[in-house]
C-alpha cells in the first residue's frame, strides 16, 4: 500500500508535467493524460486503468489540478523568500515582494492561469477556489512573520486578498517588461496597507458568506469566488481610498 507522501507527490508530479499542455487542452484529464505521457507515468498500465488512478487522485477534476498547482507555486514561493538576504523591512515592501515573486513564477504558466479563471468562478468549486486563495494568502502573511491569533488575523487575510486578487487580474494583462506595470499597481493598493489590522467590514463579510454560502446564495447574491473577489474590492477601495 502507497503512503500518502506517495499520493502527494504523483499528483505534484502529474501536475507539473501537464502544465505545458493546459494551453491546449485546459486543466482537463486530457492534458493530463498528456503530461503523464511525457513522465512515462504508469506507462505499463492501459489508459483506462491510468485513467482510474488518475481519478482517484484527482476526484474533483479540474479545481483539484488548480489546486495542486496553486500549493505548488505558494511553496516555491516559500522556499524563494527564505532565500533572500536582506529581507524587505516594512510589512508593504514584504508583500510586494512575494506577491511580485509569485507572480514571476505563474509567469511562464500565464496562460494555464489565465485558463483557471472560468474554472474557479464556477459555482460548484466557489468553496474550494475561497480556500485556495485563503491559503496563499495566509501563507503570505506567515511568510512576513505575522503571528497574530486575535480579530486582525482575519481582516488581515481578507484585506490581503482583495489586494492579490486584483494584482493577480490587472496582471494577466500586463503586457510591460518586467511586470513594470503590474508593480506600480500593486503599489497603489498596498499604499495603505498598514490599516490592514484596524479593518473590521472585511472579516464580518467573509464571516457571514461562510454561514451562509450554501443556504443563501441568491440572497447575498455570490455564485463564485469572483463575486466575493469584486465584493472585497469593492470594501477594499472604500476602506483603504
Amino acid at each position: 500500500m502507497k503512503k500518502q507522501t506517495d499520493y502527494i507527490q504523483a499528483k505534484i508530479d502529474l501536475v507539473k508535467a501537464m502544465l505545458p499542455h493546459v494551453p491546449f487542452d485546459g486543466w482537463s484529464f486530457k492534458a493530463l493524460e498528456h503530461g503523464a505521457i511525457d513522465i512515462e507515468f504508469e506507462q505499463d498500465k492501459s489508459i483506462d486503468v491510468r485513467m482510474d488512478i488518475f481519478k482517484d487522485l484527482f476526484k474533483n477534476g479540474s479545481i483539484d489540478f488548480i489546486d495542486v498547482f496553486s500549493d505548488m507555486i505558494d511553496m516555491e514561493v516559500k522556499n524563494n523568500y527564505q532565500m533572500i538576504d536582506p529581507k524587505p523591512e516594512r510589512v508593504p515592501e514584504k508583500v510586494k515582494k512575494i506577491i511580485l515573486m509569485r507572480l514571476s513564477l505563474c509567469q511562464k504558466y500565464k496562460e494555464a492561469v489565465r485558463s483557471s479563471l472560468p474554472l474557479t468562478a464556477l459555482p460548484k468549486n466557489s468553496k474550494k477556489s475561497i480556500n485556495i486563495l485563503y491559503r496563499t494568502c495566509n501563507s503570505i502573511w506567515r511568510m512576513i512573520g505575522d503571528k497574530s491569533t486575535d480579530f486582525s488575523f482575519y481582516t488581515k487575510r481578507f484585506s490581503l486578498a482583495a489586494v492579490y486578487s486584483s494584482t493577480l487580474l490587472f496582471w494577466l494583462n500586463d503586457a510591460s517588461s518586467d511586470q513594470e506595470e503590474t508593480s506600480f499597481f500593486l503599489d497603489r493598493r498596498l499604499s495603505d496597507i498598514s490599516k490592514i489590522p484596524n479593518l473590521k467590514k472585511p472579516f464580518s463579510f467573509i464571516k457571514k458568506i461562510s454561514d451562509n454560502v450554501n443556504k443563501t446564495k441568491s440572497t447575498l447574491k455570490i455564485k463564485s469566488v469572483f463575486d466575493v473577489l469584486k465584493k472585497l474590492n469593492h470594501i477594499k477601495k472604500s476602506s483603504f481610498s
